[in-house]
């Protein structure tokens, strides 16, 4: 069965849908509110890059990525837009060769910057972070841990699980 076809019925609206959505983003890795006045003011974004230059002189940088965990009812895998910390020379890597998809390194190292659904504890977990020829986004592939998000990126998520992540979204 496709994505497509998968019928549901959405346990926060109780309408009837048909197609599973595939993937859900977050939103920004910081929240600029919470940041002190030098640092909001430097706080830049836009949808692949987020910088934040600290009064301190420490700058935070962020690449948008997409998290893939395989769903094994279909033959799609579902992707969380996320955010990810990365070195300073990772996002040179990045940046220099985003417009041409040609990188200097395949990877990077980068810290998950969201605590998925349903996965309490994933905020900050290792990852490499795969950049992807043309303009795709990089793939976030988390390192070998034990905690459950690794395990359901090596196993896969149930379609049902899905259903709760966009049940999430309605609330919000």
């Amino acid at each position: 069965m496709s994505a497509e076809a998968y019928r549901w019925r959405c346990a926060c609206c109780g309408e009837e849908n048909t197609g599973l959505p595939m993937d859900m983003a977050f939103g920004v890795p910081v929240t600029p509110d919470a940041l002190d006045d030098a640092a909001r003011s430097s706080f830049r974004q836009n949808d692949d890059f987020c910088e934040v230059r600290y009064a301190s002189g420490k700058t935070d940088r962020f690449i948008r990525c997409l998290l893939p965990l395989p769903v094994p009812q279909l033959p799609d895998e579902f992707c969380f837009g996320v955010w990810m910390s990365v070195s300073e020379r990772s996002w040179k890597v990045y940046r220099d060769g985003y417009d041409s998809g040609q990188y200097e390194d395949e990877l990077c190292f980068g810290y998950l910057m969201h605590d998925i659904p349903e996965y309490p504890g994933s905020l900050l977990l290792h990852a490499n972070v795969v950049f992807q020829p043309g303009s795709d986004r990089p793939k976030v592939f988390l390192h070998d841990a034990d905690h459950p998000l690794v395990s359901a990126q090596r196993n896969g998520v149930d379609v049902t699980q899905i259903e709760r992540w966009v049940a999430l979204s309605h609330r919000t």
